[in-house]
């Protein structure tokens, strides 16, 4: 049964997308967990919208930035646990095969893909000490992105500032960026 969203659909496009019966049912996944102790894929997406209104950002960067929130983590009830959580078999990356059928710009299509890449990068350092590699891996995601990379920030901000979650990552990608040169603006706290 579909429960009530936490949060409002604001236009023609997020309704459509939010009547799929695979979004829906990608909302409703998800249980109390480490990074998610909200459960739900929707009550994350609603902490999402709310630090998304903490920021300074156009309308249609809010407006975009509302998109990639309702479709960044829909899809993680397709991955099978039974493998690794790469590639094709990562919810990223369903995520945005699914946005495709709503979404065609590829800025939007990107960030919903690579939504995770700061905090994959973070993740390589930090557990495994091989901050040369996380930075490669940040240089390729700020490649990837061009001109989209203050968008991305926003978004990594908004997902990453919510409870649950360590604040470590935006910390370190945020250093990253500023000690590299790169002008954008910081995380709403």
């Amino acid at each position: 049964m579909i429960e009530k969203l936490p949060f409002t659909l604001e236009t023609e496009l997020e309704r459509r997308i939010a009547s799929d019966p695979v979004w829906r049912e990608g909302v409703e996944w998800g249980q109390p967990r480490t990074g998610h102790l909200e459960g739900a894929v929707k009550n994350h997406i609603a902490d999402i919208l709310a630090n998304i209104e903490k920021q300074q950002v156009t309308p249609e960067e809010r407006r975009d930035l509302r998109l990639i929130a309702l479709l960044h983590d829909t899809l993680k009830y397709h991955v099978n646990e039974k493998l690794p959580k790469i590639g094709v078999n990562h919810h990223a990356y369903l995520a945005r095969r699914f946005a495709e059928r709503y979404i065609h710009d590829p800025t939007l299509l990107d960030i919903i893909e690579l939504h995770d890449e700061a905090y994959n990068a973070w993740r390589i350092g930090h557990f495994r000490g091989k901050w040369d590699r996380a930075q490669e891996r940040v240089e390729l995601l700020l490649r990837r992105l061009g001109g989209a990379m203050s968008l991305y920030v926003h978004f990594f901000c908004a997902d990453s500032l919510t409870e649950s979650k360590d604040r470590a990552p935006v910390l370190w990608f945020m250093s990253y960026l500023a000690d590299h040169g790169y002008h954008v603006a910081g995380c709403p706290s």
